[in-house]
């Protein structure tokens, strides 16, 4: 069995060399107790999903999701609030109000979706949102995942983050038929600029 080995000398003065960028790291704002979000419940093959992505100063602060088969919400109610509550065996708990004198209340929204997996894929994607992840850098990530279909649920929370990206915004994908990386974000489709391919998301 072969080994590898390198001169740690020389690495040092390689990277030394190289031109670095600054790599800043930012704390996450301190959560309100109260924060309005909005109900998204898509259905794709049969599947329902509820996603509710909180936002804090006009940017979307968390996500909380799952399949819909413990969560009725009337699709009257398009925007909520959710509340962060005390801890319940360590954990925080949210949650989710509906209307403005309280028409429906939720309790403990993480624990009522079925999220064997979901609950830490979304609080993955929480953590990255509150410390400044631009949103369109996420949906990218969500959408690179090639063992996944359509209905996988980082495609579904994708197609529901990506509508709070702004029309212009580049992409860090190229286009699948000129290779330009030219781009950007517009009403949810990905739009090159050089030779106008399209393809919604």
């Amino acid at each position: 069995m072969s080994t590898v080995t390198f001169d740690k000398k020389i690495v040092s003065w390689k990277l030394h060399k190289e031109k670095q960028e600054s790599f800043a790291q930012t704390s996450a704002p301190k959560r309100l107790e109260k924060l309005p979000c909005s109900i998204n419940q898509v259905k794709v093959k049969g599947e329902s999903w509820t996603i509710l992505v909180s936002v804090y100063q006009d940017k979307p602060y968390e996500v909380f999701g799952g399949l819909s088969k413990f969560i009725e919400i009337p699709k009257k109610y398009k925007t909520g609030v959710i509340v962060k509550n005390g801890k319940k065996d360590g954990i925080t708990t949210y949650n989710l109000i509906c209307g403005e004198d309280e028409d429906l209340v939720i309790k403990d929204i993480v624990n009522v979706f079925e999220n064997t997996t979901h609950g830490a894929f979304t609080r993955l994607m929480s953590l990255a949102l509150r410390h400044g992840t631009p949103i369109n850098f996420l949906v990218d990530q969500l959408q690179k995942d090639q063992h996944s279909d359509i209905t996988s649920f980082s495609r579904v929370v994708a197609r529901v983050l990506k509508t709070y990206i702004k029309d212009g915004t580049k992409t860090s994908a190229s286009c699948p038929e000129c290779k330009s990386t030219d781009f950007i974000f517009e009403a949810g489709c990905n739009r090159c600029l050089s030779c106008g391919h399209s393809k919604c998301l």
